[in-house]
């Protein structure tokens, strides 16, 4: 189970790669979420509260995860192909330049 200090080394590792760019684009695989659109929008921080992440996107929209027992976060550089496992089990894409 992701701990604190695991969950603050992955909020950072995603403020890095995130945050101060724009969107190319994104991909909500929660039905409910589906038809979200927050391509061309900026990440303003990637931060950890306890075991949640917080994605702030401008125009006070935040994407909130949770690591729960076995969840995770990938970084790939653009092109670089999924190694992270099977494919139905993302729930969240977020692109950028």
């Amino acid at each position: 189970m992701p701990e604190g200090d695991t969950v603050w080394l992955v909020a950072k590792r995603l403020h890095d790669a995130l945050a101060g760019r724009d969107l190319t684009r994104t991909d909500f695989r929660v039905p409910s979420l589906a038809t979200t659109d927050l391509t061309d929008r900026s990440v303003l921080e990637v931060v950890a509260r306890g075991k949640h992440l917080l994605t702030r996107i401008e125009g006070g929209l935040t994407v909130h995860s949770h690591l729960r027992m076995d969840g995770r976060w990938h970084l790939h550089r653009p092109g670089q192909r999924w190694t992270g496992g099977p494919g139905w089990q993302v729930r969240v894409v977020l692109s950028n330049d």
